[in-house]
């Protein structure tokens, strides 16, 4: 009886830990789809809110040659909100800053908004 209620007390005022979340994404991007994106991000909270944020595969997968490597690292910052899986993500590619508001979603079509006024059509989903 003591050894169960040495138990008890022991579970009643340990700590709760939380496991850090983790997300897997998947995209695409440009007006013909030409550019693969893929990365993990990891759950952060910052001044009281939660986001995740994580490096961000781009790759060129498209049937035209470009200059430059066929696959660069970027980073992403996201927030989810809601059972709709609604999105606000800032993707920073080659120093320039995009935003993207949207859902997160295979079947979701939207468009990034870059620093330099370009605006990339975006698809964004989870693994």
């Amino acid at each position: 009886m003591r050894t169960l209620l040495s138990f008890i007390v022991v579970v009643a005022f340990a700590a709760p830990v939380r496991a850090q979340s983790v997300i897997q994404l998947q995209g695409q991007t440009g007006y013909l789809g030409e550019y693969e994106l893929s990365g993990t991000v990891s759950e952060q909270n910052s001044n009281g809110r939660t986001e995740f944020s994580g490096p961000l595969v781009v790759k060129h997968v498209g049937l035209c040659t470009h200059s430059g490597p066929q696959e660069t690292i970027s980073q992403i910052k996201l927030q989810i909100t809601g059972a709709s899986r609604r999105v606000a993500a800032t993707v920073v590619f080659e120093g320039l800053a995009c935003t993207y508001r949207g859902v997160l979603s295979e079947a979701y079509h939207g468009f990034m908004n870059c620093e330099n006024q370009t605006s990339l059509p975006l698809r964004l989903w989870t693994k």
